[in-house]
């Protein structure tokens, strides 16, 4: 059977952070919707959101919180934890242009690849690594901060229901995204791969990470630049592994399987169907 999969590089579905790629529950915003800075994502009880930022970084919303992005300049992200509890999955960081994240008084920069959650004056790092906005303090893996009055005190990384809820449905998004992109790789030379040129390459690919939609997953998953294992141990392959495909992107638009131009997506609808992709419960 023929699926369709449209390999989107990095800046082409849009020059900004902050495209819905996931819904479900109640949620105040829609399935590919492009949201601007300073607007509120809001998620009810069993509500999610998953929030595309700069290629490689997810913004996973945990049910009953409200979220928004103070700036969604690719080179200057700014998330803003209003309530409730977020967290941000990345496979890569540009160290020139950390992400910033402000969850109640407590504002940090994300340095590296990894795993960090978000709620209240705390922030944990699962894994990876981030600092204070003041560059205080570092917290590594295992450790999270909170913000004290005029101090910050850093000790080992709690859990409790909240966060564990949170992981859970993170980790059930990781399988997903994983699986589009295995799906990917299978069917690279038969699927009718399609993308957009005029970028940075690796021969064929991009020389960083990239958006790839897909239309099982109703979504986009991650072609990373180099071979990613997510937290949970789900494996991307990356974009130079994709090399023997048929690859005829050009600026302007996509060169389709029989080489027909289409327009590039912006926003992309339709109703999702496998992988659990893009749901509204």
């Amino acid at each position: 059977m023929f699926t369709a999969l449209i390999v989107v590089m990095q800046f082409m579905i849009s020059a900004q952070a902050g495209l819905v790629n996931y819904v479900e529950g109640p949620v105040n915003v829609q399935l590919h919707q492009q949201v601007p800075a300073g607007t509120p994502i809001q998620t009810g009880p069993q509500g999610h959101a998953e929030i595309l930022l700069n290629p490689g970084s997810f913004l996973r919303v945990g049910e009953n919180s409200t979220v928004m992005l103070d700036s969604t300049e690719l080179t200057q992200i700014a998330v803003r934890v209003v309530n409730g509890i977020a967290l941000i999955e990345s496979a890569e960081i540009d160290k020139h242009a950390p992400i910033r994240v402000t969850t109640g008084n407590l504002t940090t920069l994300i340095l590296s690849k990894g795993l960090y959650r978000f709620s209240g004056d705390t922030a944990s790092v699962i894994d990876g690594k981030l600092r204070t906005a003041d560059s205080s303090v570092t917290v590594k893996k295992g450790q999270q901060v909170t913000a004290i009055d005029n101090r910050y005190n850093k000790r080992t990384v709690t859990l409790n229901a909240e966060a564990m809820e949170l992981d859970r449905w993170s980790e059930r998004r990781s399988a997903q995204l994983a699986a589009a992109n295995a799906l990917a790789y299978r069917e690279r030379s038969t699927a009718g791969l399609m993308a957009y040129g005029g970028f940075p390459y690796w021969g064929l690919y991009p020389k960083r990470s990239a958006w790839l939609y897909s239309l099982p997953l109703n979504g986009f998953t991650l072609i990373p630049r180099n071979t990613y294992k997510s937290h949970w141990g789900f494996r991307f392959t990356p974009g130079f592994a994709f090399g023997g495909s048929v690859f005829r992107g050009r600026p302007g638009g996509f060169a389709g399987p029989l080489g027909s131009r289409q327009r590039a997506p912006g926003r992309i609808g339709g109703r999702s169907r496998g992988f659990g992709g893009g749901r509204r419960r």
